[in-house]
């Protein structure tokens, strides 16, 4: 082989390991790490607070919400913990972050959304599907957030005894 020959491949071999490593590094981090669905959609929305008014005020702060090709958001919430689950209170905060943004932005939102979670070394443990409450079910813990708060109701264990010894109210509600 002719040393142009050999200088021409090494040229084209370098070209498309540049233009490569430039695609990847275009990618948000994790992007390997997100399910199919997500890896095909839009990243629109990052640590962005949404807010809804009425029937109840709730405000959230919408980690990720990524736009499908039918114009649908999908919400990803991510996490660090030491094990790969979503927990009820993902769900919870991931409904209300769907009640906000698909309030303040007048555009469908999902009934599911992607719990990404990974260790607290950094390492990636999981990506979880979550299937998100109904509106009427997350205005009624809007309700009792505040009633709780203002001391129109009392609080009830809840149900995870092993919570309670790092829960701000554990004196007032007798555990």
């Amino acid at each position: 082989m002719s040393a142009e020959v050999v200088v021409a491949c090494g040229l084209a071999v370098g070209l498309l390991l540049w233009s490569a490593r430039r695609w990847l590094m275009g990618r948000p981090n994790g992007w390997a790490r997100l399910p199919g669905e997500l890896r095909r959609a839009e990243l629109i929305y990052s640590e962005r607070p949404f807010r809804v008014g009425e029937p109840e005020a709730i405000s959230a702060k919408v980690d990720r919400a990524y736009r499908r090709r039918d114009g649908v958001f999908v919400l990803l919430e991510l996490k660090t913990r030491a094990h790969a689950r979503a927990y009820p209170s993902d769900v919870i905060e991931l409904s209300a972050q769907r009640m906000a943004l698909g309030s303040e932005s007048g555009q469908p939102v999902a009934s599911h959304a992607y719990v990404l979670i990974q260790a607290p070394d950094g390492r990636f443990l999981g990506c979880r599907r979550v299937r998100l409450l109904p509106a009427r079910e997350v205005v009624a813990l809007a309700r009792r957030r505040r009633q709780l708060l203002r001391g129109a109701l009392q609080p009830r264990a809840n149900g995870a005894p092993h919570l309670c010894g790092d829960c701000a109210h554990s004196q007032r509600c007798g555990r």
